[in-house]
């Protein structure tokens, strides 16, 4: 196996796909330094975001609640060749998963055990709750969920109340498995020691400050990234409107009995074309001090597992101020469900017919009169 593994295991909306479309971008300088990206999914080619992801579900299959025995054998040559890029790679390298946050201990055993005992090295990226459990909300709705933001932070209130057992053991309670930051990197310390668990804080502005963060605590050297990659959004976020339209939507799809693929590309095509101004999802109020104590729980926990934090602790601190879910107004809904209507309307086949030719017409006159 290299020499050194370092395993970044998100959390999600973290910022894990920026980092990985720089990473995909500044692949070759890094081997040069010693440090392999691998391309697990196809040629690097530019604005490719490179991860590997699917390849941990050809390892770990249904220990992710999403992915199926069919998909995990489907998804096992991917594993397969990355570990062998890993094995033959004398430096470090670098696998990059953020589902890999969601992972119970006995499946942490498993992956350890596949890159050969070797214990990694740990980088978890991590924002504010305030502003990740919005995100995740809209990224859900995205991606055909029916829940309104308020019962989205209900939904995570009642899996909480569960207890930290049950959602070390059950695999279906994978949300705080990954966004209880400090029980992420307890156990995670748990597997390969505390000395090997990094957490970035992602602050959100400016936005190239992650990739320095990040880029430190994988000891990569300062590769040349072009600045326009690095002041580029990966994900076209939902507005707040935008995405209380689609939830709508994706009950109308439900009922009309359509296709998830055939929804799927609606949505998709709305996202693309059908974006309008507008606020971005928050915390609402009624969830404010849930948020907020699980926001200084989760910081408590993590001071004390032992491990380095690169940023400041305060950063990850619930702020009204900018947390906060903002008031939407009809004329902001109206605005994005006319949006959505234009970017999936046909328009050719609404346009009217073309005025007929009045050649031929006067053609045949002309032949009625010399008849």
């Amino acid at each position: 196996m290299s020499a050194n593994v370092i395993l970044h295991i998100g959390q999600q909306k973290s910022g894990t796909t920026y980092l990985q479309r720089v990473l995909g971008h500044c692949a070759d300088g890094l081997a040069d330094a010693g440090v392999l990206f691998p391309p697990s999914l196809r040629e690097a080619v530019p604005d490719t975001i490179e991860n590997h992801e699917r390849a941990t579900y050809g390892l770990l299959g249904t220990e992710f609640p999403w992915v199926s025995e069919e998909r995990a054998a489907e998804e096992r040559p991917k594993w397969d060749a990355l570990a062998a890029k890993v094995q033959d790679w004398p430096g470090t390298a670098l696998i990059s998963a953020e589902a890999l946050s969601v992972i119970r201990r006995d499946a942490i055993d498993r992956l350890l055990a596949a890159l050969d005992g070797a214990a990694p090295s740990v980088v978890v990226t991590a924002r504010p709750l305030g502003r990740s459990l919005p995100s995740l909300w809209q990224q859900h709705v995205r991606n055909g969920r029916v829940s309104s933001l308020g019962a989205f932070f209900a939904a995570l209130a009642r899996q909480r109340e569960r207890g930290e057992r049950a959602v070390e053991e059950e695999r279906d309670l994978h949300l705080w498995r990954s966004f209880a930051l400090g029980r992420l990197a307890r156990r995670w310390a748990a597997a390969v020691g505390p000395e090997r668990v990094t957490v970035v804080v992602n602050p959100g502005t400016p936005r190239d400050l992650l990739w320095e963060r990040f880029r430190t605590a994988i000891g990569a050297p300062n590769v040349c990234v072009p600045d326009d990659v690095l002041a580029l959004r990966t994900h076209e976020s939902l507005t707040l409107p935008q995405a209380q339209v689609m939830v709508r939507l994706n009950e109308a799809f439900a009922a009309a009995g359509w296709d998830t693929y055939e929804a799927r590309a609606v949505r998709e095509a709305i996202v693309l074309r059908g974006t309008v101004p507008g606020p971005r999802p928050g915390v609402p109020e009624a969830a404010w001090p849930l948020v907020e104590s699980w926001t200084e729980e989760d910081i408590a926990d993590l001071c004390g597992t032992g491990a380095q934090i690169i940023g400041h602790i305060d950063e990850l601190r619930f702020r009204p101020d900018r947390d906060l879910h903002a008031t939407v107004t009809h004329e902001q809904i109206a605005q994005a469900a006319a949006a959505a209507l234009l970017a999936v309307a046909d328009r050719e086949r609404f346009a009217p017919p073309a005025p007929e030719d009045p050649a031929p017409a006067r053609a045949r006159r002309t032949l009625r009169m010399r008849r």
